[in-house]
């Protein structure tokens, strides 16, 4: 038979360590502010290929980021209406997050429309570098990114 062990061990002590109210207000301040932060961003994905990027980026930042890809699909129209070949201008879109704010220091998109015969051949060069020094370059298609751009943006409107 198994022995009981007197009833007082048995009772947990009500007692618990006190914290300081003013660093417990403050934590719990911080876990407010980050969760209102966090409903108010929406990640911005880009699916390319078999590579998602997911990141916070101002909605500022995507209409500059559409505005610089229906640049670049405007010169392929004139790439297109052109009678003799002439070298075009590359398109090179940056975005710099804020120190601390968002945790990305370096989102990049390249495209040389020198190097595709079409808009739907253009491959686009996406560079995106961390705060902690994670960095991630990849490329997807021209129509692929500027899909993601335009969905994003009805999803906000």
């Amino acid at each position: 038979m198994l022995a009981q062990a007197p009833s007082q061990s048995l009772q947990r002590s009500s007692a618990r360590p006190r914290r300081c109210p003013h660093t417990y207000l403050a934590s719990l301040r911080r876990v407010r502010c980050a969760a209102a932060q966090a409903e108010k961003a929406q990640l911005f994905s880009l699916h390319l290929g078999e590579t998602t990027l997911s990141l916070p980026i101002p909605d500022s930042e995507a209409q500059n980021m559409r505005g610089a890809l229906d640049n670049l699909l405007q010169t392929f129209a004139e790439k297109q209406k052109a009678e003799r070949p002439k070298r075009w201008k590359m398109m090179e879109y940056r975005y710099k997050g804020a120190p601390g704010e968002s945790g990305i220091d370096l989102f990049e998109l390249f495209c040389n429309p020198n190097a595709h015969s079409t808009p739907f051949d253009a491959k686009i060069l996406v560079t995106m570098k961390a705060a902690q020094g994670v960095s991630l370059t990849t490329e997807g298609t021209l129509s692929a990114v500027k899909g993601d751009i335009d969905a994003y943006l009805d999803q906000l409107s």
